[in-house]
């Protein structure tokens, strides 16, 4: 192959890759937003991904937070540009407004701790009667979704440091399909900032959850790995803490 032949086809990789991560300000810290495995950040230069944007950070300053980055399924992200589908997978990093200067807890892993307490007891009280079994749990909690409604599904997982919990919604599309979404939030705090990342996903049946689940682990690994490695090259050894507070 030509030399500027090999160049032209280097360069075209390059650029149709994913933004690997963003830089943020949350109060005075400087945070690091790794982008979930096979999605695309989207860009405010594009129409429909401003109004996207404007509609979401519209929504979450009325319950009290804040958009950090909003990524989505980069084929999806392309052909809804486009007009030809709806997105589907996508991803959030928020903050909460009220927590840009506060100070972070004294005792991180005991706060998630009675934080994932709270949590399982209001997940508890949101689906009493319910199955007790987490398949039927979450498949018989989905259907008694209604159209324009939230339904929070619990603790899933729980890790130190970091609380998993589920979320299911359903609402009419513009081209007025039925769409069940469900979000898994890994809510934490970085460097003293608090993160709630978000993983949405199409709900298709329980084991959507399950493996949603699981890919955020991942995506919650490389993001603390990434915040790590930052904080550890700035100071030589820093270890980063992290812990979460409940979801909004």
């Amino acid at each position: 192959m030509p030399i500027r032949s090999a160049v032209a086809l280097l360069l075209a990789s390059l650029v149709s890759l994913p933004c690997q991560a963003k830089d943020v300000k949350v109060g005075q810290a400087s945070l690091v937003l790794p982008a979930p495995t096979g999605q695309c950040e989207l860009d405010p230069k594009q129409a429909g991904d401003a109004r996207m944007l404007k509609t979401t950070e519209d929504m979450l300053t009325g319950v009290g937070n804040r958009l950090l980055a909003f990524y989505a399924d980069c084929k999806q992200l392309t052909d809804w540009r486009a007009g030809k589908r709806l997105l589907e997978d996508f991803a959030q990093y928020q903050t909460a407004i009220s927590t840009l200067d506060a100070a972070a807890p004294a005792a991180p892993e005991e706060a998630i701790r009675e934080i994932c307490s709270n949590q399982r007891r209001e997940g508890e009280k949101t689906l009493s009667g319910v199955a007790t079994d987490l398949k039927s749990r979450i498949e018989e909690a989905v259907r008694g979704v209604t159209v324009n409604q939230v339904r929070f599904l619990g603790v899933v997982a729980e890790e130190p440091g970091v609380c998993y919990s589920a979320q299911a919604q359903r609402f009419k599309a513009e081209n007025g399909k039925d769409v069940t979404l469900v979000s898994i939030c890994a809510t934490m705090f970085i460097k003293g900032k608090l993160v709630q990342y978000y993983l949405y996903s199409p709900y298709r049946s329980a084991q959507t959850v399950t493996s949603a689940l699981a890919r955020h682990k991942l995506n919650v690994s490389a993001l603390l790995q990434a915040n790590k490695k930052m904080a550890e090259g700035r100071s030589g050894g820093f270890r980063l803490s992290a812990w979460t507070a409940a979801p909004r």
